[in-house]
């Protein structure tokens, strides 16, 4: 540059000095312009990727209940319209079933055979949705995780698998304690005395020959301290099996000059000694028992024949629960409720307060069991008549959804303290029975004072006094010839 005068005089000032990069001629700090593209578009697949591990997720969660949504949205046509046929297949087929109702669920419950299928394939069905959960994700999880979101996505996909897994483990394991009790408490077969009685196990009807089921129910005083078993409680429940009303038929503990039978003739017996000690003289003298003692419980055969005889009445079965065990099974189905009509005395060391006041209220297992136990201020009788009130109430108040609640703790006790001749095959007719018996007329007979003299009972009067209230009960007459209805009695 020239620094001087030209030919007009102008002075020619020097350019400029040069700048340092980054400032304008404000002095601001301008550096060249960077390209960002890059920047912004890694941003935008990160935050894609986040999106997408979202509903690989959400998809994945839903994949037990929509098999085959993540295969489709993965564009695996054939996997996913596979997986939708199955799943249509599964719900078609539950729908049958659940057109079946409760009867097949009852069935279903007291096959020992159908209930390890239900269980093995409960097992098969956690495999085949944990799979399902995984793969789902799989096909739908998107590329351009970081490590820490692909840690975050296994770690959520295996709380979906254990969340997944536990109703069908919870069935199995249900299915295999079911099962368990049903192969220990029940006998493989009949005994030979209750096969003519027997239902039809295959027959379209298999009561068409059996108009009436008759169960010796058989409460045991044992318990801690209590060696040994009295039968303090009796009663023949003898069952209509067309309509399912049920005459429950108590015999007195302090019955004398019992005619015990063995089967085919009377077993010497002293005049003095209790109905309730029969069942201890099977248990120690079992070769009484016509055709020998080879039977599950010598004392429980025995006393069921004599019944049998007394009554002049087929008892093909009995089922026998003894005190400890009852009152498990009341605080296993969180109480029972009953109408106490007068105070009843029980022992303080039982139940604090000593007495069970009048009133409809709720029973614990321990105030049910000496409301039906106790004998102060009253007599046997008295005792029987609230013994049957438990059983009604019991039956009345213990639906489904209660005994699911309790299903393993009630499977325990049962298993211990419940004993019972009744066959296998006999359960599935029996459990459709059982159905109507709980929307059916239940009344009660007591052979007791002064209809019957424990000390010299008339044993022909009380076989006829049982053939009447069986007419009766059939005809539906419940307050016909000293026969009582529980739904009126108990309440």
């Amino acid at each position: 540059m020239v620094d001087g005068p030209i030919g007009d005089g102008t002075r020619l000032l020097p350019d400029d000095p040069p700048r340092p990069a980054g400032e304008d001629d404000g002095g601001r700090d301008v550096r060249p312009e960077r390209n960002d593209t890059h920047g912004r578009d890694q941003a935008h697949g990160r935050d894609a990727a986040l999106r997408g591990l979202v509903q690989a997720l959400l998809i994945a969660a839903v994949s037990p209940a929509l098999p085959g949504i993540a295969h489709l949205r993965a564009g695996r046509v054939r996997l996913g319209g596979a997986l939708v046929f199955a799943q249509a297949l599964l719900i078609t087929g539950a729908a049958a079933a659940v057109g079946e109702g409760q009867s097949l669920f009852l069935e279903l419950s007291v096959r020992p055979g159908w209930l390890l299928a239900v269980a093995v394939g409960a097992v098969v069905l956690a495999g085949l949705w944990t799979a399902l959960i995984v793969h789902s994700y799989a096909v739908l999880v998107p590329d351009g995780l970081s490590p820490l979101w692909r840690l975050a996505g296994g770690t959520s996909v295996s709380v979906l698998c254990l969340l997944v897994v536990v109703p069908p483990l919870t069935v199995a394991h249900y299915g295999y304690l079911q099962r368990d009790l049903v192969d220990s408490l029940f006998a493989e077969g009949a005994a030979p005395a209750a096969r003519a009685s027997a239902p039809a196990a295959d027959a379209a009807d298999p009561w068409a020959g059996t108009p009436r089921l008759d169960i010796l129910l058989i409460g045991g005083d044992a318990d801690v301290g209590r060696p040994g078993v009295r039968t303090d409680s009796m009663t023949l429940a003898s069952i209509d099996t067309a309509t399912g009303n049920t005459l429950l038929m108590s015999l007195p503990r302090n019955l004398q000059h019992v005619p015990v039978w063995s089967g085919t003739k009377r077993v010497p017996y002293p005049p003095k000694e209790l109905l309730n000690e029969v069942y201890e003289t099977g248990s120690r003298h079992p070769g009484v028992l016509a055709g020998g003692g080879r039977v599950r419980n010598p004392g429980a055969e025995l006393l069921k024949r004599t019944v049998s005889h007394i009554l002049g009445r087929p008892v093909p079965y009995y089922a026998m629960v003894d005190m400890r065990s009852f009152r498990q099974i009341v605080d296993a189905v969180g109480g029972v409720r009953v109408c106490v009509a007068g105070a009843v005395p029980v022992p303080k060391q039982q139940v604090p307060s000593g007495v069970l006041k009048p009133g409809c209220r709720k029973l614990s297992g321990r105030e049910a069991l000496w409301y039906g136990r106790s004998r102060t201020g009253s007599s046997d009788y008295s005792r029987m008549s609230r013994q049957k009130c438990l059983m009604w109430a019991l039956a009345r108040q213990a639906g489904p959804l209660t005994v699911l609640r309790s299903f393993q703790h009630l499977t325990r006790v049962f298993k211990d303290s419940v004993s019972t001749d009744l066959p296998r095959r006999l359960l599935p007719p029996l459990v459709g029975l059982a159905a109507k018996i709980r929307n059916a007329e239940i009344s009660s007979l007591q052979f007791v004072p002064p209809a019957v003299s424990t000390g010299r009972p008339d044993y022909a009067e009380i076989r006829r006094m049982a053939a009447r209230a069986v007419r009766d009960s059939a005809a539906g007459a419940g307050s016909a010839g000293g026969l009582h209805l529980l739904s009126n009695s108990c309440t």
